[in-house]
């Protein structure tokens, strides 16, 4: 009897410090999206899957949502670009236009030819870029976007999975960074948060 006590106290203050924690993480989020703007975005040179030279200036005027991945993701990445194209579809039938861009985080394998198959299954509306290991870098550094070989023991160089952020970016017109939306964001939740950052003419 002593020791169910013990595990139920012991549990119920797990759950406690959870809530807590849970709480905590969203008062900074909170503060951290109230308080100046975030130091994310900055300049990038990359390539679309039509092969075509592609900056970040190209889309200047437009909104943008950025999501960086790689084409043999399994499962993660296929799930939110199907995600974005639900939001791109929402947001335009209520009168907002935002560009959805892909960015690849695994150049070694991401070539022009793969992107441009990869392409045909998603919106089409997709922007779908990749680059040099340099150029990559200097995006995904740019927004501060991590990613590292999954199983860079293996000694298959073409056989590897990519850990790497699962955030998409909202970028305003300027190209400047709004907002961030993370995996466990529903697509309703998402167009909700856009929407609120459209910008009405006077």
């Amino acid at each position: 009897m002593s020791l169910f006590l013990i595990a139920v106290v012991g549990g119920g203050a797990m759950f406690y410090y959870q809530i807590e924690k849970e709480k905590k993480v969203q008062r900074a989020a909170k503060e951290i999206t109230t308080t100046g703007k975030a130091a994310l975005g900055g300049p990038w040179s990359l390539v679309d899957s039509n092969g075509i030279p592609k900056t970040d200036a190209h889309f200047k005027g437009q909104y943008q949502l950025l999501y960086f991945g790689f084409t043999y993701c399994p499962d993660i990445c296929p799930s939110e670009l199907v995600k974005i194209g639900k939001i791109i579809d929402e947001v335009k039938r209520k009168g907002m236009t935002v560009v959805p861009i892909f960015i690849s985080v695994d150049p070694a394998r991401d070539s022009v030819r793969q992107l441009n198959e990869y392409s045909k299954d998603f919106h089409k509306d997709f922007v779908f870029l990749t680059g040099t290991k340099d150029q990559v870098a200097a995006a995904t550094k740019a927004y501060r976007v991590y990613f590292s070989k999954a199983n860079e023991h293996e000694t298959d160089e073409e056989d590897y999975l990519v850990d790497h952020s699962i955030v998409m970016y909202f970028l305003n017109p300027e190209g400047e960074f709004l907002d961030f939306f993370t995996q466990r964001m529903t697509a309703p939740d998402v167009v909700d948060k856009i929407l609120k950052q459209k910008v009405v003419p006077k």
